[in-house]
C-alpha cells in the first residue's frame, strides 16, 4: 500500500476572513485517502467545525506567534517520516513562514511551502517605531529565508512579481480560490431588511489597512445627493468604536447597518446595488470575486496587487486611488444615477471568473504536493 503524502498546515491566527476561507476550500478538496493533514494555529480554529474529522488540529497555546517554534517544532519531529512517503510544512503569511522555517531549520527532509497573502506593501505600513522595527527585521529575515524554501507561492501576479524581485527566488501564482457555486446558494437566505431603502456593502475586517475612513466619508457625500440609501458594514476587528465614533462624528450614524461576524456575508450582498474595498493593501481580496460571483457590482482601490487583477484593469468593475474618497463618492453617484455601465463591467467581469475556480486551485496544489 502506497503512503501517504504528510501535510503541516500552519496558519497562526485562524479567524473568520479571506485567508480561512481560501484554506477552508483547499482542504475540502484534497483527498484524504492520498494525504494526511494536521493544520496547526496559535487559537482554535474557525476551520475545524468545517472539515473532516480525519484532519488533525493543534492549537499552540501561547502569547506570541514567535514563541510558537519550540512547540511547531516537537509537531514536526512527533510525525514520523517513514510512515509517508514525505512531509511537506505549509505556512501563510510572510511571519508565519519565517516561523515555520525556524522550527523546521535542522529537519533535512521536511518540504517547504511558503504562501504570501498579502503584497509586501504590507510590511511599509506601522502604527509606531517598535511595529516598524519589527517589520524591517521581517524583511530582511524574508530576504535570506524564503530562497531555502521548497515553494513560494503568491496569490496574485503583481504580488509574486513584487516579492520575486524582494527576494531574489522564483514565487508561483496561484490565485486564490475565490470562485464557488455555494456562494450562489448562501446568497438566497432571505434577510429582513427594509425595501425602501437602496444598500451599498462594505465586507471586510474592521481593521486600519482596510481604510474604513474613506469608505464612511465617501457615503457621507454620497448619502446627501441620493435618496433613501443605506451602507451596510460587515466586519469585526479592532476598528470597531473608531468605525461607529467617526460615522457619529460625520452625522451618519444612523444610515449604517453594522453586522458583526457572519459566516454568510453573501445574501447581503445580493440585497446590495454596490459592494465597495477601500483597503489600502490586499494579496487577492476574495470578496471581489465573491461579489462579481453573485452579480453585484463593485468599485474597489487600485491597491498594489489582487483588485486590478480581479476587475481585469477596470474594464470588470471601477478602481479609484488609495484614500480617494472624492472620487469614490462619484462612481457610487454616478452608478446610481446610471447603473447600464457598471452593471456591463460585472457581466464582462463574470465570463473570466473561472479563473478563480476552486476546483483548479485544488489541482495545481496537489500536483505541487507530488512533486516537491
Amino acid at each position: 500500500m502506497k503512503k501517504k503524502i504528510k501535510l503541516i498546515f500552519f496558519h497562526p491566527y485562524s479567524y473568520l476572513g479571506g485567508a480561512d476561507q481560501s484554506l477552508l476550500r483547499l482542504i475540502k478538496k484534497i483527498d484524504l485517502s492520498k494525504f494526511s493533514i494536521t493544520f496547526v494555529s496559535l487559537n482554535n480554529s474557525y476551520l475545524k467545525k468545517h472539515l473532516s474529522k480525519k484532519i488533525i488540529f493543534k492549537s499552540l497555546k501561547v502569547s506570541r506567534a514567535i514563541f510558537a517554534i519550540p512547540q511547531l517544532n516537537k509537531i514536526i519531529l512527533s510525525t514520523n517520516n517513514m510512515n509517508f512517503e514525505k512531509i511537506i510544512l505549509i505556512s501563510n503569511q510572510n511571519f508565519a513562514n519565517l516561523i515555520s522555517y525556524f522550527a523546521s531549520i535542522n529537519i533535512n527532509y521536511i518540504k517547504r511551502i511558503f504562501i504570501d497573502r498579502n503584497h509586501i506593501d504590507e510590511l511599509n505600513f506601522s502604527k509606531n517605531l517598535n511595529e516598524r522595527f519589527k517589520k524591517n527585521i521581517i524583511k530582511f529575515l524574508m530576504k535570506i529565508i524564503y530562497p531555502k524554501a521548497d515553494q513560494v507561492i503568491g496569490v496574485s501576479k503583481k504580488l509574486s512579481r513584487d516579492l520575486q524581485l524582494f527576494v531574489k527566488t522564483n514565487v508561483k501564482t496561484i490565485y486564490s480560490p475565490s470562485f464557488d457555486v455555494d456562494i450562489i446558494k448562501k446568497s438566497k437566505k432571505i434577510l429582513k431588511l427594509n425595501s425602501n431603502f437602496k444598500y451599498i456593502v462594505n465586507v471586510s475586517r474592521f481593521s486600519k489597512r482596510k481604510d474604513h475612513k474613506t469608505t464612511l466619508i465617501a457615503f457621507n457625500i454620497v448619502s446627501k445627493r441620493i435618496d433613501k440609501i443605506k451602507l451596510i458594514l460587515i466586519g469585526y476587528g479592532p476598528e470597531r468604536k473608531n468605525i461607529i465614533s467617526f460615522a457619529k462624528k460625520l452625522k451618519i450614524y444612523d444610515k449604517i447597518i453594522m453586522i458583526n461576524k457572519t459566516e454568510n456575508p453573501f445574501s447581503y450582498i445580493k440585497k446590495s446595488k454596490l459592494l465597495i474595498l477601500t483597503s489600502l493593501y490586499e494579496g487577492f481580496p476574495n470578496i471581489l470575486v465573491e461579489s462579481l460571483t453573485i452579480g453585484t457590482p463593485v468599485v474597489s482601490t487600485n491597491m498594489n496587487s489582487g483588485a486590478s487583477e480581479i476587475l481585469l484593469n477596470g474594464k470588470g468593475g471601477d478602481l479609484v486611488k488609495l484614500g480617494d474618497y472624492k472620487n469614490l463618492s462619484k462612481k457610487i453617484i454616478s452608478f446610481f444615477n446610471s447603473p447600464q455601465s457598471l452593471l456591463k463591467k460585472t457581466h464582462f467581469a463574470k465570463k473570466y471568473l473561472y479563473r478563480f475556480n476552486t476546483i483548479t486551485h485544488s489541482k495545481i496544489y496537489t500536483e505541487i504536493f507530488k512533486k516537491i
